[in-house]
């Protein structure tokens, strides 16, 4: 439940953020503070994995660069919206490009989220 009101105060919270900082600056800042709070487990990270994780922590910045540009002139209830798509565009990819089976008794998960 926590976790869930969290998540749900991200785009009010990075609209504000974008009214008083530039979408560059507001950005900057999240990235910032990300990287201070997961660098100590930066040396516990398998060497073979460490080319994975910069892949994906490139994507996911890209995804909140994206984010905050979109804040800047579209209402936080569109942007959100817009993002909640992720559960349903991914999968869709996964059957599309994988090939993978995501019916309930192979994947509960994405039927149950």
């Amino acid at each position: 439940l926590i976790c869930s009101v969290l998540y749900g105060t991200n785009f009010p919270l990075g609209r504000l953020m974008n009214d008083s900082l530039p979408a560059s600056a507001a950005t900057s800042t999240r990235m910032l503070l990300a990287s201070i709070a997961l660098s100590p487990f930066l040396f516990q990270l398998k060497p073979q994995l460490r080319n994975t994780a910069l892949l994906c922590g490139t994507f996911t910045a890209m995804g909140y660069i994206s984010q905050s540009i979109a804040l800047v002139d579209t209402p936080a209830a569109t942007v959100s919206f817009l993002g909640a798509l992720v559960v349903i565009v991914c999968p869709a990819l996964a059957v599309a490009v994988d090939g993978k089976k995501l019916g309930f008794k192979d994947a509960p998960q994405t039927w149950i989220s």
